[in-house]
């Protein structure tokens, strides 16, 4: 007889985990979670008798839920989630939550709180990423080089609103100059990945810190203006890219309008994504600051896709790809047409490298890889 798991509904990776769980044997039950009660969660455990939980990103409320009903919660966290998503429920028991997370800081907070918490990698859905085998379906999309991701102009926006509802346009114009002249400083610095390596608030002008009242807003304001240091730098990388001799491409939002010439539009994340990253000669990686110590989800589709990659170095991705094995790095944004150039000259190497990068993926690094690593965990707990 199968055992039954709860899930919590979620459009990225769920449906994959959800096809391993039941190869491994677990009956699954989705939950949606816009607008979950107590009703509704006790009705679903009534009616299913679950083993456990599971959930895309860490809820407290979640895990509170499952604290009453005293049924064990798993959760794999993907996304980048602000500490106070992250605060337990008065009344959890932390000895029912399994948790696992790409990214160390919400380890470190998780595991701070005691819940058992653990690292674990982004991963590539290799089901849905792989090397295409009609190549005439690529022509529209070959170039020598090209970017898939953000322009991240909504940092800029969110920064703008949060300004103007404490001063006015003066204000927001003079916050994002000193962003300007900070990046400036510390776009060379591949160890810079936010505020508060230097001191976080402390680090800004007078005219920011004096704005912040509230307990949370020093906070609020080192986070939006990370995210509108990151947009900058993303922007400027691609802006740099814009200027190599051979063809190149971007896709994403329309913030990359006017930024770089050959802007192509929104892809579709699904088949389209994997078609640009196998026409491409190379498929370039531009970090957000505030994600340079993980591996974002870009490399492992990229490699799984059977695609070159050219990523910023950094020390997350030399503790898991080698160089010049599974892809290739630049140091800064400054050498960048330098490097894509050298590269373009040789495309046996590249096409040896990408092999050899999709290989690795398939042999460490896809879902089921992690799922299993998840399941084993839930096995010594006993659930």
């Amino acid at each position: 007889m199968k055992k039954c798991v709860l899930f919590i509904e979620y459009h990225l990776f769920m449906p994959d985990v959800g096809k391993l769980l039941d190869d491994n044997g677990y009956t699954l039950v989705g939950l949606q979670p816009k607008d979950l009660n107590m009703e509704q969660f006790n009705a679903a455990c009534d009616a299913h008798h679950p083993q456990w939980l599971f959930s895309i990103n860490f809820s407290p409320e979640i895990a509170y839920l499952c604290s009453i009903r005293r049924l064990p919660y798993v959760s794999w966290t993907i996304d980048p989630l602000p500490h106070n998503r992250m605060e337990l429920v008065d009344g959890t028991n932390i000895t029912a939550c399994l948790a696992f997370a790409h990214d160390l800081q919400t380890v470190r907070h998780l595991a701070d709180q005691g819940i058992r918490a653990s690292h674990l990698l982004l991963a590539a859905p290799s089901n849905r990423r792989s090397p295409t085998s009609q190549p005439g379906r690529l022509t529209p999309y070959r170039c020598d080089v090209s970017f898939v991701g953000s322009s991240l102009i909504d940092e800029m926006s969110m920064l703008d609103q949060w300004l103007l509802k404490r001063g006015d346009d003066a204000l927001s114009a003079a916050a994002l100059d000193w962003t300007h002249r900070f990046l400036q400083l510390v776009a060379h610095d591949a160890n810079f990945c936010g505020l508060n390596m230097v001191g976080g608030v402390d680090a800004l002008p007078d005219f920011l810190r004096d704005i912040c009242v509230t307990a949370a807003e020093p906070g609020e304001l080192i986070s939006l203006l990370d995210g509108v240091l990151s947009a900058l730098y993303r922007q400027r990388g691609v802006g740099i890219m814009g200027c190599f001799s051979g063809s190149s491409t971007v896709w994403g939002d329309p913030g990359w309008t006017d930024i770089h010439p050959h802007y192509r539009g929104r892809a579709d994340h699904g088949e389209e994504l994997t078609l640009i990253y196998c026409a491409s000669g190379i498929n370039l990686d531009i970090p957000r600051l505030y994600q340079r110590k993980i591996i974002t989800m870009r490399i492992f589709d990229i490699l799984s896709s059977g695609g070159f990659v050219l990523a910023e170095r950094s020390a997350a991705l030399e503790a898991v790809f080698k160089e010049d094995l599974h892809l290739a790095y630049y140091d800064t944004q400054d050498v960048l047409n330098d490097v894509l150039a050298r590269w373009m000259n040789k495309p046996l190497a590249r096409e040896t490298i990408a092999k050899a990068g999709r290989q690795e993926v398939l042999d460490k690094h896809q879902i089921k890889h992690r799922v299993t690593t998840m399941l084993n965990s839930v096995q010594e707990q006993g659930w």
